[in-house]
């Protein structure tokens, strides 16, 4: 049995996760890539970059250094859960599992997981004045670049820089700056708050904690658990990093450098004309991008409540048989702005009504593309938004086929592991009366964040080349509009 087959049938009772450990077998061919350098070294890497910690809740706790020394001496006894005890745990969930007589009757593995993060000015608080090799991290937050990126609207105070500097980037200015992020990832709420209390307490008068507690985040219930606010199952196309990741049909691969910080795919090692270079320290590391996106639930179910029964007016010519009813009718409208179904299920296959078996099969909820194939009226070698929108929120941000335009390999470079959990409360009825009779909703969304191992690879072209690019994705060497 290889090492593919064996981790497919170790992690079996966890399939509807979009990240499962490619475990080695005795004198793998994964122990040898890792001995020569060219994989990450698990027991070195934080764990929820590479395998995603399993939580149902998560704490961010944000902080400003008060006292260099005695942070550096907390920061000796803080042990961050390494990828390598990622995956651990996750066979032992696994195991758990499968030794349950039934789904009701599996025990929680209570589990508490760690890590720590700095930001540009953390680090030069802490003397730490070397460059990493991302010249945007090293000189601008995310504030600075607001415009850039089309976020200009109303940010948390806590995130909010008293001077950014569009220009020149405000990392060398402390003032108000924050300086890391400690992520605390428990199997229960009870778990993590009790973690994010002990790690709080371990680094004492070092530091202050932004807001004054952490920013929490937290699964859903059920039947909702595993889905943002607005209905949709969430993180569901992850990259398969090649040699640690199960890769699936469909899936990205690509090189663990995408990620992890001096192995292949990390442009800037990869690049042999640059002059910039990352030092020793930075390998095995990645950077975070935290994001807190507020979700107007009530508005966006009444936009589609009432724009649903247009569905004439926007689904692909030809009879659908039997006609959508009301709900279909507004799932469908839903489907279209995001790519996919609640379920998760790709609008590109099923792209009238959804199709629960496909959503709960991890070797087909991931492969597909954009090509149409059942209408000899379309061409299969040019794009087509005949089944799905060119302008969803998945097709955008996640491309797919778009040779010969753009190389597999670019979309590849790219790629990011994103994570998170909710924030806030669910919707009751009582709140929906209240904002009918003009109250605002109640503060909820999602805790974005999301690692790779160069800002403008990743996020940065994410947000510029892919979400704000009226262009994108590329449909045609020839201009549809033609100036004199």
């Amino acid at each position: 049995m290889d090492d593919l087959q064996y981790s497919l049938d170790l992690f079996k009772h966890l399939g509807r996760r979009s990240v499962l450990p490619l475990v080695s077998r005795p004198i793998s061919t994964i122990c040898q890539a890792a001995a020569t350098g060219d994989l990450p070294d698990l027991n070195n890497v934080q764990g929820d970059a590479i395998y995603l910690f399993p939580k149902n809740a998560e704490n961010f706790v944000f902080f400003r250094i008060n006292n260099v020394t005695s942070f550096r001496t907390a920061l000796w006894s803080f042990k961050p859960t390494t990828a390598e005890d990622v995956k651990n745990n996750l066979i032992s969930i696994a195991v758990a599992k499968a030794n349950a007589r039934d789904a009701s009757s599996v025990p929680t593995v209570d589990i508490a997981q760690y890590q720590i993060s700095f930001s540009r000015a953390g680090l030069y608080f802490l003397g730490v004045n070397e460059g990493t090799g991302d010249v945007r991290f090293d000189k601008r937050c995310m504030n600075d670049d607001k415009e850039l990126i089309g976020d200009t609207k109303q940010w948390d105070p806590m995130f909010v820089k008293a001077t950014p500097d569009p220009v020149n980037g405000s990392v060398r200015n402390d003032t108000g700056a924050l300086h890391g992020v400690i992520t605390v990832a428990g199997s229960s709420a009870e778990t993590c708050t009790k973690a994010s209390h002990d790690v709080i307490d371990l680094f004492g008068s070092s530091i202050t904690v932004a807001g004054g507690k952490p920013v929490e985040g937290r699964a859903r219930p059920p039947p909702y658990k595993g889905h943002e606010h607005f209905g949709f199952r969430d993180g569901i196309s992850q990259p398969c990093l090649r040699g640690l990741v199960i890769p699936r049909a469909g899936q990205v691969q690509v090189d663990p450098g995408v990620i992890i910080m001096g192995y292949p795919g990390d442009p800037v090692r990869d690049n042999p004309t640059t002059k910039v270079k990352r030092p020793a320290w930075t390998k095995d590391g990645t950077i975070l991008v935290f994001r807190k996106l507020e979700q107007s639930v009530i508005s966006f179910e009444d936009y589609v409540q009432r724009n649903g029964p247009r569905w004439r007016e926007f689904i692909p010519g030809g009879d659908i048989s039997p006609p959508l009813n009301k709900q279909e009718a507004e799932d469908l409208f839903g489907a279209r702005f995001i790519g996919r179904w609640k379920s998760g299920a790709p609008l590109a296959k099923c792209p009238f009504r959804d199709n629960q078996k496909m959503a709960l099969d991890p070797d087909l909820i991931n492969d597909f593309d954009y090509v149409v194939r059942d209408n000899p009226n379309i061409s299969q070698y040019e794009p087509s938004d005949y089944h799905c929108p060119f302008t969803a929120h998945t097709r955008k941000i996640a491309p797919r086929n778009l040779n010969p335009f753009i190389d597999a390999k670019f979309l590849g470079s790219g790629s990011l592991v994103r994570a998170g959990l909710p924030y806030g409360d669910e919707v009751t009825d009582q709140e929906r009366r209240d904002v009918a009779s003009g109250s605002d909703e109640l503060p909820r969304g999602l805790l974005f964040n999301c690692y790779m191992s160069d800002l403008d690879s990743g996020f940065v072209r994410h947000m510029i080349g892919y979400a704000r690019n009226d262009y994108w994705p590329m449909t045609s060497l020839v201009p549809q509009k033609k100036g004199n």
